[in-house]
């Protein structure tokens, strides 16, 4: 006769071993999701990393060299600058001719804000740069960009079609003559006169998506000419305005 076992032993053993059979089974579908986890993650890291890379990565050598020509020379200029100011702090604190070299010190901060008002002739090397607009597309907004990507490549001082000094407040705007410059009249070509380091500033003008590549656009149709010169004259001066507002606080 055929061995008859108790019906809940059966049933005990029987669960038993279901129960180990998906232990098993989720013990390796937590494994899965855990390493799917880890994949995951790393393919959003790596996507996000590669989203957040830096702008210049996707520049040409030609444009990265010529943006660390940039830098570099504007680095040269102001650990000069430092050198000089610690050399003065020396002479102070020493004691020894310390009203003399207050005086010095105070005369050639003036001569400085004298250039950056414009209010003084300069002289000194630099680049001229001429944009013929045959197709009259040159906007006030262009020449503004023109400007400020010279400041940005270490103009010291700048003038416009030898009329208009270009200082702070300088302001431009669309006139049927050409441009408008603080209230005066530019005519084509425009010149751009400006006195820094002439490598810098050239450089600074050919820049990609700079002031060459923007007026030599299909879009805009102009050519730029640039020349290097080692002893630019820069006659016109701006008249400040008196200031009826903003007054020193003592």
């Amino acid at each position: 006769m055929p061995e008859h076992h108790d019906p809940r032993e059966w049933t005990g053993n029987h669960w038993h071993k279901i129960g180990k059979d998906l232990t098993s089974v989720s013990t390796g579908q937590i494994l899965v999701a855990i390493i799917l986890c880890l994949c995951s993650f790393m393919i959003v890291t790596q996507v996000h990393s590669q989203h957040n890379q830096d702008a210049y990565s996707t520049m040409s050598r030609a444009d990265l060299v010529t943006m660390l020509d940039t830098l570099s020379g504007s680095s040269r200029q102001l650990d000069s600058e430092i050198a000089d100011l610690r050399a003065t702090t020396r002479e102070l604190q020493s004691g020894a001719n310390s009203r003399k070299v207050a005086q010095q010190e105070a005369e050639d901060r003036l001569t400085r804000m004298k250039v950056l008002a414009g209010t003084v002739p300069v002289h000194g090397p630099g680049i001229k740069i001429t944009i013929d607009d045959p197709d009259e597309k040159v906007t006030s907004d262009m020449m503004l960009d023109a400007v400020e990507e010279m400041r940005d490549a270490g103009a010291e001082a700048m003038v416009l079609n030898n009329k208009v000094r270009i200082v702070a407040d300088t302001w431009f705007a669309a006139s049927p003559d050409g441009l408008e410059a603080s209230g005066t009249t530019i005519s084509r070509p425009y010149t751009l006169a400006v006195i820094g380091e002439p490598h810098a500033l050239r450089e600074g003008a050919r820049f990609r998506g700079g002031l060459v590549s923007q007026m030599e656009s299909d879009k805009v149709g102009a050519s730029v000419e640039i020349t290097t010169s080692q002893d630019l004259i820069i006659s016109a001066v701006a008249h400040p305005r008196p200031m009826t507002h903003a007054t020193p606080v003592r």
